[in-house]
């Protein structure tokens, strides 16, 4: 009961406190900015509003429009074990009406502006929302940005409709999928505990079992100006933004954020293995090593091995697996996860090839790495794989937006990303080898085969 009383003071006091100093002028929050360094000559404008928004800023006039991005800080991981894809589900339901707007003047009015590339996604660490639009309609995005993110209407036919997209969505993508069944089973077998366990998408019988008053509770606990970043990335002046940013939200209040009480994985002390009979010509193979955070000191060693491993024609795993004619593809998948997550290896075999006959080369190429540095020539061509991608992300506003606003919300701030960039260059053959010893053990091996049924 006493914790109840305070919880609800707390509440009271939060809601005041955003309401008294949405007041407050852009110019004192000017004077509390931070001009932080980004990449090359690039710097980025950072602010906190008295609510707790944040807002990043990068003036970039190559171009008259400006990416306008949305990053919330909750994704799959953060939903309830009985309530798997809710997150997912309600990304859908933000493109419906709300309180004085409704469903499709939102889309109608963005459309009229000229904009582009309008999306959103969610993922295990964060849901986004993102547009590119003509450099004048800042003010325009602002307004209807701010409006949804606390006047949002969810009724039961929309939410009906939607969680029946996003059920057809599942069965497309995971059910009726060889690939995605692969990649949703290797989470199940490496996490046993953490909240990555399940697939983003949900489970289909937590999607049967919701209703449009649970979406309700997931967004009066989740969406608000202090669980929110706004990224900006364009042909804008970091003071207009300012101002017309803590115009439209300075005057929302901040929440009472849900405690985040995601489990701790234990551990893992015996390899693991499962086989899956599918939909398929051709067998599948995924290896998959529990590896740190995106926020690990590992990390940019971790990023040239596998890109040693899978970067293109002249990988190691590719001229093993793929030139030998074992295999059609040899890849591995990004290490950008907010907890620590793994590190997968996956492989589509050539018709009449076995998952097992992949699996001997795939873990004799990796110890390799155990036994002996790789050569200088190989370390400088990954680095040289990485140096691309990473331009390649910077390559436009919405690009630089999505780097920004995906760093900031997984690690806290955007500067991870380039700091893991300016490190990889002083990576060693040495690191690369420690890194192999540390995380590619057997003991915490994972591997998941796909047959034909």
């Amino acid at each position: 009961m006493k914790k109840s009383i305070v919880r609800r003071l707390f509440a009271l006091s939060l809601i005041a406190f955003a309401l008294l100093s949405s007041c407050a002028s852009t110019s004192d929050l000017e004077k509390n900015s931070q001009k932080v360094p980004f990449f090359g000559t690039m710097e980025v404008s950072r602010f906190t509003l008295p609510n707790g928004l944040k807002l990043l800023v990068l003036e970039d006039a190559s171009s008259p429009t400006f990416a306008y991005q949305t990053w919330f800080r909750v994704g799959s991981r953060d939903e309830d074990v009985s309530y798997t894809g809710l997150a997912h589900l309600f990304e859908h339901l933000m493109f419906k009406g709300t309180k004085g707007s409704p469903e499709g003047i939102f889309d109608r009015t963005l459309e009229r502006a000229g904009a582009e590339g309008e999306n959103a996604f969610t993922s295990r660490d964060y849901t986004a929302y993102v547009q590119e639009l003509p450099k004048d309609k800042l003010e325009l995005i602002a307004k209807l940005e701010s409006d949804r993110m606390v006047n949002l209407v969810v009724n039961d036919k929309s939410f009906k409709m939607e969680r029946e997209v996003v059920q057809n969505e599942r069965r497309m993508r995971n059910e009726n999928s060889p690939d995605g069944l692969m990649y949703q089973e290797i989470f199940g077998v490496v996490f046993k505990q953490h909240s990555y366990r399940w697939p983003v998408i949900g489970y289909e019988e937590d999607l049967n079992r919701m209703s449009s008053l649970d979406a309700e509770k997931f967004y009066s606990s989740h969406y608000s100006p202090n669980h929110a970043t706004i990224v900006v990335v364009g042909d804008v002046k970091a003071a207009d933004v300012l101002k017309t940013v803590t115009k439209y939200y300075g005057k929302l209040a901040a929440k009472t954020l849900p405690e985040k009480n995601i489990p701790v994985e234990p551990e893992q002390s015996a390899p693991r293995r499962k086989i899956l009979k599918l939909n398929t010509q051709v067998q599948k193979l995924m290896v998959a090593y529990p590896v740190p955070s995106v926020v690990h000191e590992d990390i940019p060693a971790l990023e040239v091995l596998r890109t040693v491993l899978t970067g293109g024609k002249s990988s190691r795993l590719y001229k093993a697996l793929v030139d030998s004619g074992v295999a059609t593809s040899a890849d591995t998948y990004d290490l950008d996860d907010k907890d620590p997550s793994i590190l997968i290896f996956m492989a589509n075999l050539q018709s009449g090839k076995k998952a097992s006959a992949a699996e001997d080369i795939l873990l004799k190429e990796l110890e390799k790495f155990k036994r002996e540095p790789i050569s200088q020539l190989e370390l400088d061509r990954a680095k040289n794989v990485l140096q691309a991608q990473f331009f390649e992300s910077l390559s436009s506003a919405s690009e630089k937006a999505n780097f920004l606003g995906h760093y900031e919300t997984v690690s806290e701030s955007f500067r991870t990303g380039a700091d893991i960039f300016n490190r990889i260059g002083s990576v060693t053959a040495t690191q690369i080898q420690a890194a192999a010893i540390k995380y590619l053990n057997p003991s915490s091996r994972n591997v998941v085969m796909g047959v034909q049924k």
